[in-house]
């Protein structure tokens, strides 16, 4: 009978594993807040005044020259009636008094007595003012709030892992008769 001896070599393999890596990188997120404020412009233009002098001036005796040529033209008109009523007065006398003695005296006496001096306190006038005035120009210019989100971002770096297998030893199989010498390797 003939017996088989079978010897056997079990494989021998090393393994390396490396394992995979994730490498995660993040910012947080934020909120950009800025402002700009309110502003104000005022402008108030100025007032326009108008200061006329003329009516104080009349009352004090200074005039334009139409003013002035009227009243001396109104002078002269009555400084004529004037003359013209002690004319005719004074024919008047000397056609009553006729015979009657002399008229010239009279006229003298008249001619002596001085008039009363007048004194007349007036108030004078006052100046002509006007103002106008403008109004006040403003400008407003809104502030502005300016808000920005600003995400966060994620970012990965992904290290794949591995498996390296190196054959330290080869399976066998080995036959070997026992009653004959012969080995049969496969």
């Amino acid at each position: 009978m003939l017996e088989l001896k079978a010897v056997q070599t079990n494989a021998k393999a090393r393994m390396d594993i490396k394992d995979p890596f994730l490498e995660l990188k993040t910012t947080d997120p934020h909120v950009e807040m800025s402002s700009e404020p309110l502003t104000m412009k005022f402008h108030t233009p100025a007032a326009e005044v108008t200061i006329d002098n003329y009516p104080s001036d009349y009352s004090r005796g200074f005039r334009n020259n139409v003013d002035f040529d009227r009243e001396k033209a109104q002078k002269g008109m009555k400084a004529i009636q004037e003359y013209t009523a002690k004319a005719a007065r004074e024919g008047a006398i000397i056609a009553k008094s006729l015979g009657k003695g002399n008229p010239f005296i009279r006229f003298a006496k008249e001619a002596m007595n001085s008039k009363p001096v007048e004194i007349n306190i007036a108030s004078v006038a006052e100046p002509s003012i006007k103002v106008v005035t403008h109004e006040a120009e403003i400008e407003v210019n809104p502030g502005k709030l300016n808000i920005q989100a600003v995400y966060g971002t994620a970012t990965g770096n992904l290290e794949r892992g591995t498996v390296d297998i190196t054959m330290l030893q080869y399976p066998e199989v080995h036959f070997r008769a026992m009653d004959s010498k012969v080995d049969v390797g496969v």
